[in-house]
């Protein structure tokens, strides 16, 4: 019975670290592009950001952006397109919707997380 209770206590662990890495990311910028029915969002990288590495929530008209894991890399930081369409996100290119995302302006302020 004690291996089992460890294998339970490590898998509580491993849920909760990924958990907590998964956080709203800060935008360098957003663009909706109705002809391709796409958002395309710019997130600052270290150099191994990914699509994979993140989600996009929509609840109640509101789309949030969400890093899913940290980009651990050690490159110069750079700007990344980040590519959804509308039909994964569950957006309808006729209803308006709200960014729940901080933008940045400076993107000499943006830390890759």
């Amino acid at each position: 019975m004690r291996p089992t209770a460890l294998f339970l206590g490590a898998l509580l662990l491993a849920g909760t670290a990924r958990a907590a890495d998964e956080r709203p990311e800060s935008l360098l910028g957003v663009v909706t592009d109705f002809d391709a029915a796409r958002i395309v969002f710019e997130v600052a990288s270290n150099g191994c950001t990914a699509r994979k590495d993140f989600r996009c929530d929509l609840k109640d008209g509101t789309l949030t952006l969400v890093r899913l894991r940290r980009d651990s890399c050690k490159a110069m930081p750079q700007r990344e397109k980040i590519v959804f369409t509308l039909e994964e996100i569950g957006l309808s290119p006729s209803k308006p919707f709200a960014l729940g995302n901080k933008l940045i302006v400076n993107e000499n302020l943006a830390q890759v997380q």
